[in-house]
């Protein structure tokens, strides 16, 4: 009889079963991210519930988690400091009105991150609209330096007039008026010098002149 070994004896391995294609320590780490993911999912679910409540603190500790991701996802949309932390603030200030919705609190990181891509889509649909405005814009300052071209030749009783009534309006349409057609600015001026948006400046020239119109006896502008 032969003392050579069976070769077709199976080998039992020493390690512990692993997954298919996957080495001992991958399969660890696997795991390991998946308790990991369990306890965060516990977490939020009961910091949903009690803010649920009325507790304040376990919604702002739920903010605490989560506040540097949202930041993120903001500021990758907009590329501006500013304009991602009023995002993430909005995110937040929505996500918390709409907390009764949340079906499965323990997703609460994921349901947030999708309230964050909805607001920095709807913001971005709102600054693409403003570019598309700005020819609209551009030809509103045009008939706006027409009129204070006109207003230039109004006569010196009227303009006495138009000057007393401008120092009766309300303090920042007042500003916005004496800049465009008593000292001449240019929308771009009055923005530097009041650090008011060209809209907002438009709205308030738009204000004063319905007003002046309403109170003067003459339609000067």
């Amino acid at each position: 009889m032969s003392n050579r070994p069976d070769t077709a004896r199976p080998v039992t391995s020493k390690h512990p079963e692993k997954t298919e294609g996957t080495t001992v320590s991958e399969d660890a780490e696997i795991e390991a991210r998946r308790h990991e993911r369990e306890l965060i999912a516990e977490r939020d679910a009961e910091l949903v519930a009690r803010s649920r409540e009325g507790d304040l603190s376990a919604f702002e500790t739920l903010v605490g988690h989560y506040q540097q991701v949202i930041f993120n996802v903001a500021y990758f949309k907009c590329h501006n400091l500013f304009d991602a932390e009023d995002l993430a603030q909005d995110v937040f200030l929505a996500a918390y009105k709409a907390l009764e919705t949340l079906k499965e609190p323990g997703n609460f990181g994921g349901w947030l991150v999708g309230i964050a891509h909805n607001r920095c889509h709807k913001w971005f649909r709102r600054e693409k609209t403003k570019v598309l405005k700005f020819k609209e814009i551009r030809e509103q300052r045009e008939r706006e330096e027409r009129l204070g071209q006109r207003q230039a030749e109004s006569s010196g009783d009227q303009r006495v007039e138009v000057n007393r009534e401008i120092a009766s309006l309300p303090h920042e349409i007042r500003q916005v008026l004496v800049l465009k057609y008593l000292e001449g600015m240019s929308y771009q001026l009055i923005e530097s010098q009041t650090g008011l948006k060209a809209h907002r400046i438009d709205y308030l020239i738009r204000k004063g002149k319905a007003l002046l119109k309403a109170r003067l006896r003459k339609d000067v502008l």
